[in-house]
């Protein structure tokens, strides 16, 4: 993959994320709306969007992490023993 189709897959992430927020702050400010949230910060606007977002984010470099230092071992690492 080029490094011009990155930067359109890139846009179009970051055109989805904003549409998604966009859409659930209109959706409360609807006058139909009716919330009934568990939690308080469930009725922020745009709550679940960032969340699922940051969520992703940390997935992905928690496991990269975890992967670089648990479980990629050296080289030579059976030569060793």
């Amino acid at each position: 993959m080029g490094k011009m189709e990155m930067k359109h897959l890139f846009w179009i992430l970051y055109v989805c994320l904003f549409v998604s927020v966009v859409v659930e702050v209109l959706i409360h400010l609807s006058p139909h709306f009716h919330s009934h949230a568990a939690f308080v910060w469930q009725e922020i606007p745009g709550f679940s969007a960032v969340y699922g977002f940051v969520g992703c984010i940390l997935i992905i470099v928690v496991s990269k992490t975890l992967g670089h230092h648990w479980l990629q071992k050296e080289e030579d690492y059976y030569e060793k023993h």
